[in-house]
């Protein structure tokens, strides 16, 4: 089994031809369409090496159609590898080479002759922290997000799932006010049990504090004053605050996956994962909460999921997605854990006699 991981990096928008890579991407969607569009005054050396991903390594890219016409997928490059030894491993026409002797990035053939792009310590680190696990940065896709030119890094390695053993991590993804709940089950019982959540006291104070701004900013924007320094600082402050909110559950649900994948690792466990947002969403409609909060409530949920499931793969932590319930048809077992207003999990166990046993709340 194949598994990759990607890195983001954001490239210079002032070396870059945006207006040639959004030609770029529109061609990309059209060859995942089996279409090949040959334009003249784009360079032949990167639409050759775009349709020749047809037939190479056609699960990572061109395997899925985009559901919408000339919308812009980002494009597939191949990679040249130059390691602090000075040895080479990739296509040598390759657009994209990563200079990891001289920590530089060069792009090749994408609109433009040459350009060079020096990495931060972060990237290389990556880049040999994924090499030491077996894998190697192979790919490259180029695109646009959010108007912004960006490169990003995919790495593959080969994995064998380990066999699963009796234990089981089952994973319950909710709303970040009722928090993730994982347990380790072995045999039908729960041997460790915790409900992962951010400080809602400190949130909600910096979210009340982001309100308060916000209405002292509206005043000065009627008033005619957003212009002045008080009101440029004032701005400033706004988006900081903005960006800490999201930044604190984008922090939490990376270094919960990390965590609940090694726990998995440690005891061989098959790791089930029980994708709840939509539900928790309905709930917290139902509490009338503003939908601002909701928002913030439920935000970095899909990252966290995603994050799981790649470093399962990566890994080789054997995993599956479950919607309420966990069927273990070897055992006779059926596991139905989920969340009460209470905090409770139970565990049903059927047989001759359906009994139930209660887990108190032990999370904070």
């Amino acid at each position: 089994m194949k598994a990759h991981r990607t890195l983001l990096i954001k490239l210079p928008r002032d070396r870059y031809d945006i207006d040639c890579i959004k030609r770029l991407m529109t061609l990309t969607n059209l060859a995942y369409r089996d279409y090949e569009v040959w334009v003249p005054d784009l360079p032949k050396t990167v639409q050759y090496q775009l349709y020749g991903f047809k037939n190479y390594m056609g699960s990572l890219v061109l395997g899925t159609i985009p559901k919408r016409w000339f919308a812009r997928s980002w494009v597939p490059l191949k990679v040249l590898r130059v390691y602090g030894d000075g040895s080479m491993k990739g296509d040598k026409s390759a657009p994209v080479a990563l200079d990891l002797k001289n920590n530089v990035i060069k792009i090749r053939w994408v609109c433009k002759n040459e350009i060079s792009t020096s990495m931060s310590d972060w990237v290389v680190n990556w880049i040999d922290e994924r090499v030491k696990e077996g894998g190697d940065v192979k790919f490259a896709m180029i695109g646009l997000k959010v108007g912004e030119p960006y490169l990003a890094l995919v790495a593959e390695r080969k994995v064998e799932p380990y066999g699963s053993s009796e234990y089981r991590l089952v994973v319950d993804v909710n709303s970040w006010k009722y928090g993730i709940s994982w347990g380790l089950i072995r045999n039908g019982r729960i041997v460790s049990y915790k409900q992962e959540r951010i400080n809602l006291g400190r949130y909600y104070g910096l979210y009340d504090e982001f309100i308060k701004l916000g209405r002292k900013y509206g005043e000065l924007r009627r008033s005619g004053l957003h212009r002045t320094t008080e009101g440029r600082r004032l701005w400033r402050r706004i988006k900081m605050l903005h960006a800490r909110l999201y930044a604190i559950t984008r922090d939490k649900a990376y270094f919960l996956a990390g965590k609940l994948v090694r726990k998995a690792l440690k005891y061989k466990a098959l790791l089930i994962i029980d994708d709840m947002t939509e539900e928790s969403r309905k709930e917290l409609l139902e509490e009338k909460l503003p939908p601002d909060v909701i928002k913030l409530l439920m935000s970095n949920l899909k990252r966290f999921v995603h994050q799981l499931e790649t470093l399962a793969q990566w890994y080789g932590a054997y995993h599956m997605s479950s919607r309420g319930y966990i069927a273990r048809s070897a055992q006779g077992v059926v596991m139905n854990l989920s969340r009460r207003r209470t905090g409770s999990w139970f565990v049903k166990t059927v047989g001759s006699k359906h009994q139930e046993t209660k887990y108190p709340y032990t999370g904070h």
